[in-house]
């Protein structure tokens, strides 16, 4: 039996206006490039019969030039695309299904007659330029850029982005030259294909906020490739809304990538101790600096929509006000072009790609490594001391002292949902709801001190900022009692994990 063809390939969205740039852009400047323009129409059953089973059905015209191809579903690890594809000249737009026996589209049910239930249910148009490199001796690599339209039931969304072909050598290769881009060029991997993205607009003329998937890690040989899992599924997390907080006024579009980032960071920091020294070292720094961005802006979110109107309406000057909102919406707009202007920055795109060879790598398997249920057990042993700790100083604590715990708290959560999978999902759940309902009330006493800095830097009359300073107060002191509410509750938990195991004992003495 013949091997099984597959491709290897990494996408990358372009920011706006960008594909202009690509062409006089090293290493591409002076390779010679070839352009053409391609239309593609994609198939299925009214009940997505294909896209059900992972797979894309396909005919595309290059010039006078038809194919028909058709790609299974393999892997895609955060913008790397390894999948078998199956592709034959056809001698114009006709599918002939014969073609494919012994590939997964014979095997489906139904498949004889298949033909008769296929119909177009995606269209892509877009002018190609191509170039073929080698850069490095057994690497050839073939990048394509693609400008122009993804169409689904009238509806369409505009395509600009590089595709990065690995024809001979490793995948790294394609993320050397990536990284090499990205010193010159706005752009990000795209973890979605052409069908994908024109599935979903078939869907909804609108994008909708994702939340975050547990990605179980109990099959996980090992905590590192634990650690990989965990962090592709964050990232597949942020990826997922990073368009919706370019292109819509949506906030929890904001709110989901500020979480994504946030989960990432954690479970980096829940892994470190199995992750060799400075391996999160080139994507570490920027990942704070994005999530630091992002929350700026879902403060100011949160502060217009949900704290200010209540705190306004209380104080009973709509004067006021309608000054205090429109100075606090202009801060708000501010702080979403920050937000805007950084997912589409170099920095951004450059730390995404890092992050996607890092997770896109296999995992060595470290000899002796400690049992994955081991690793858990003592890590969440160790979360949850130190929020026992933390809870044992509550009525001590000042208002930083309390911010500390409640990330404390959150970092615990976090590691509970990382390692679930590995635990009885009842006592998992349990205690993932009793440590929410704590860092809830904690960030409600912590919000009300953001929420007055912000009021304070809105520069409001002096009666409206006295008042808004008691009506902080009162909240904050009812979040402080509902915390140690929540505090005591969760103490009673019964703890789901490994006891620690005993400390050895010496042996008797001669």
């Amino acid at each position: 039996m013949p091997p099984i063809p597959h491709e290897t390939e990494l996408k990358l969205v372009l920011a706006p206006g960008e594909g202009a740039k690509v062409a006089a852009t090293p290493p591409l400047a002076g390779a010679e490039a070839r352009r053409a323009r391609y239309s593609a129409i994609y198939f299925d059953t009214p009940t997505r019969e294909l896209s059900r089973h992972g797979l894309g059905l396909r005919l595309r015209r290059e010039g006078r030039h038809w194919r028909v191809t058709l790609k299974a579903s393999g892997s895609t690890a955060a913008g790397l695309h390894q999948r078998p594809e199956w592709e034959y000249p056809v001698p114009g737009p006709v599918l002939d299904l014969s073609r494919f026996a012994g590939t997964p589209l014979a095997e489906l049910p139904g498949a004889a007659s298949l033909h008769e239930r296929l119909a177009p249910t995606v269209t892509t148009e877009f002018r190609r330029t191509r170039w073929v490199l080698e850069p490095q001796p057994g690497a050839r690599l073939e990048v394509a850029l693609d400008e122009g339209r993804i169409v689904a039931r009238g509806r369409e969304h505009p395509l600009e982005e590089l595709e990065i072909e690995v024809l001979d050598g490793p995948a790294a290769a394609a993320f050397d030259l990536a990284e090499a881009l990205a010193a010159h060029l706005a752009l990000r991997p795209e973890p979605a294909s052409k069908l994908a993205r024109g599935l979903e607009l078939l869907d909804s003329p609108r994008p909708r906020p994702v939340h975050a998937a547990q990605e179980p890690v109990d099959e996980a040989p090992d905590a590192r490739e634990a650690a990989r899992r965990t962090a592709a599924a964050c990232l597949a997390h942020a990826q997922a809304n990073e368009a919706g907080v370019l292109d819509s006024p949506d906030i929890e579009f904001v709110h989901q990538l500020r979480v994504a980032l946030r989960r990432l960071r954690s479970a980096l920091r829940l892994f470190g101790p199995v992750l060799q020294p400075g391996e999160d070292g080139p994507f570490a720094e920027d990942l704070r600096w994005a999530a630091a961005t992002l929350g700026r802006c879902r403060d100011w979110d949160v502060f217009v929509t949900e704290t200010l109107p209540p705190l306004a309406a209380a104080h009973g000057d709509a004067a006021v006000a309608r000054a205090v909102l429109a100075r606090a919406r202009a801060r708000q707009r501010d702080a979403r072009r920050a937000a805007r202007e950084a997912i589409v920055s170099p920095r951004y795109g450059l730390a995404m790609i890092r992050l996607s060879r890092w997770v896109s790598a296999p995992a060595e398997p470290p000899e002796g490594a400690e049992p994955l249920k081991d690793f858990a057990s003592r890590s969440l042993r160790k979360g949850a001391r130190r929020v026992r700790e933390g809870a044992g100083a509550f009525a001590t604590l000042d208002a930083a002292g309390r911010h500390r715990l409640r990330i404390l708290v959150k970092r615990q959560r976090y590691a509970v949902e990382f390692l679930g999978s590995l635990f009885r999902a009842q006592a998992v759940r349990r205690h993932v709801r009793a440590l929410s309902r704590v860092q809830d009330a904690l960030g409600l006493a912590n919000d009300c001190a953001n929420a007055l800095a912000h009021v304070a830097e809105l520069s409001p009359p002096p009666g409206f900022l006295e008042f808004a300073r008691g009506w902080f107060a009162a909240r904050e002191a009812a979040g402080i009692e509902a915390a140690a509410r929540a505090l005591a509750a969760a103490a009673k938990e019964r703890r789901f994990w490994r006891r620690k195991p005993p400390a050895p004992q010496a042996p008797p003495a001669a």
